[in-house]
């Protein structure tokens, strides 16, 4: 009996001190911290230029952390913005039950609008399943949710207001695929 007890006690003593030195898997849906996810330097490199500034904080519905850095460009402001939310911190809010399920409403929330279906598209290759609702990008992966969305200058000139618009929103998925490209690097 006692060495049942001694060999249990080293057990739970092994297992602090494994989930102190980090050796222990992270929890699939803890929280993260938006802006170490998407850090300035990141931010800067999408966006070739020094921040101007920077918002970070808590958000809710859904729960998680939001980090957004602000780019000036002749008199105009731009900005790119990772929103993070996990399972736990989304289920505790007490709206939704899971990261899945608030990325399965909305997707079918703007599929059951005939102008929103219109700018939906899936995006492969960005986390478990990604689409990109024409503003921004939702990804899912594992227990997280992602939202991105890097919006620059557009440059040049167009013919039709449509034709600056569609612009405007393939840059903005390119620059948002970019900067979730290395956002998810950094989520196990």
């Amino acid at each position: 009996m006692k060495k049942c007890v001694v060999v249990l006690g080293m057990v739970l003593v092994l297992t602090v001190l494994v989930i102190q030195s980090g050796l222990a898997p992270v929890s699939a849906a803890g929280s993260l911290d938006a802006c170490s996810l998407l850090t300035k330097a990141d931010a800067e490199a999408l966006f070739n230029q020094a921040s101007s500034s920077q918002k970070a904080g808590k958000v809710s519905a859904p729960a998680g952390s939001q980090c957004i850095y602000f780019f000036k460009k002749k008199g105009d402001t731009y900005s790119v913005k990772l929103r993070v939310s996990s399972s736990e911190e989304i289920k505790s809010e007490g709206i939704f039950k899971s990261a899945r399920d608030v990325f399965e409403r909305q997707k079918k929330t703007r599929m059951a609008n005939a102008n929103t279906a219109q700018k939906m598209r899936n995006v492969g290759g960005l986390g478990d399943e990604a689409f990109w609702n024409g503003y921004d990008l939702w990804i899912l992966k594992g227990g997280y949710l992602l939202t991105v969305v890097a919006r620059d200058q557009l440059k040049g000139s167009f013919k039709s207001r449509e034709a600056m618009d569609k612009a405007r929103a393939e840059q903005d998925l390119n620059l948002s695929q970019r900067a979730a490209s290395t956002i998810l690097l950094k989520i196990k």
